[in-house]
């Protein structure tokens, strides 16, 4: 914009100034043709006698009373003057014509005077108003400078500033990323050792459950065997043995229960291979009912119920 501004006042300083030398040449130009001396031709006329002079056609003026004569003197009487030549009206008008050429002469030279010494005057307003235009120009350069140098220094600070700001906040961005790192850690960690204390409990407990099974398992099996034994001991001494029996046939009878002990059925899934010991079994089982069984009614139905009877001889 101050650019546009200085270029406008450069151009109108310029068209002023070229305004001024083209009024300047031409009254120069002027101002010579002016001073050109113009070349009047002389006119003579011949008259056949001369006029009559203006002296001459002039009224004479009325003579004084002549004052009382002293004692004449004898007194040489004067020359004889002649009187000048009148001059004629071609003489006259071509004086007048000279003369009114040298007062245009002077009227020229001082009006040639006066356009110069204008001319210098304009001159001299232009060389100021351009060394005033100038020194503004130089001024406005140098505040214009100082405005630059000014912009680039605060421009420079901003800059700087700026920096400054985006180090602080990267900084304060790598500070809260390293704390949420620490955090994430931290609670990754908490979480892993809640995670282990979890899976540890977990295999605690499982370990527990396990361990309870398996001793509940192994007192249930103890329950079963007992009752089992019981049972054996209890049918066994109803078997009759056959007198011919040899050695340790061994079978096996699938039993059936009600609650209470009672013989609902009784199969014999494998014979020992001799048939009159299978039929002893069967009648000392059936005499031994009730059979000892558990009140536990799940325990009964799981293992009691139905259950294989395995008998054989004893030593």
């Amino acid at each position: 914009m101050q650019d546009a501004v200085d270029d406008h006042g450069r151009v109108a300083s310029g068209v002023l100034a070229l305004a001024v030398h083209l009024v300047f040449f031409t009254l120069l130009v002027f101002g010579i043709s002016w001073q050109k001396k113009i070349t009047v031709p002389v006119m003579v006329d011949l008259w056949e006698e001369l006029p009559p002079s203006r002296v001459d056609a002039l009224p004479r003026p009325e003579p004084k009373p002549a004052p009382p004569e002293p004692k004449p003197k004898v007194v040489p009487p004067p020359p004889k003057v002649e009187a000048p030549p009148q001059p004629t009206q071609a003489e006259i008008e071509l004086k007048e014509r000279q003369r009114k050429q040298r007062e245009e002469e002077a009227r020229l030279l001082e009006e040639q005077k006066r356009i110069e010494a204008e001319k210098r005057r304009l001159e001299d307003e232009e060389r100021k108003r351009v060394e005033a235009e100038n020194r503004r120009l130089e001024e406005e350069a140098r505040k214009r400078d100082q405005a630059i140098k000014l912009a680039e220094e605060l421009r420079k600070e901003e800059e700087t500033a700026r920096k400054e700001q985006f180090r602080r906040e990267e900084e304060a961005k790598e500070a809260k990323r390293r704390q949420e790192e620490e955090r994430l850690r931290a609670a990754a960690a908490e979480e892993q050792r809640r995670r282990d204390d979890a899976a540890r409990k977990q295999r605690e407990a499982e370990e527990a459950r396990r361990r309870a099974e398996a001793d509940a398992r192994a007192a249930q099996k103890n329950l079963i065997d007992s009752y089992m034994a019981r049972i054996q001991a209890k049918v066994i001494p109803k078997i009759v043995m056959p007198s011919d029996l040899k050695g340790k046939p061994q079978g096996v009878f699938e039993v059936t229960l009600l609650p209470g002990g009672d013989v609902l059925e009784l199969k014999l899934t494998r014979s020992s291979g001799v048939p009159a010991y299978d039929a002893a079994v069967e009648r000392a089982i059936h005499a031994a009912a009730p059979l000892p069984v558990p009140a536990d009614s799940d325990l009964f139905q799981q293992n009691f119920r139905r259950f294989s009877f395995t008998f054989k001889p004893q030593d």
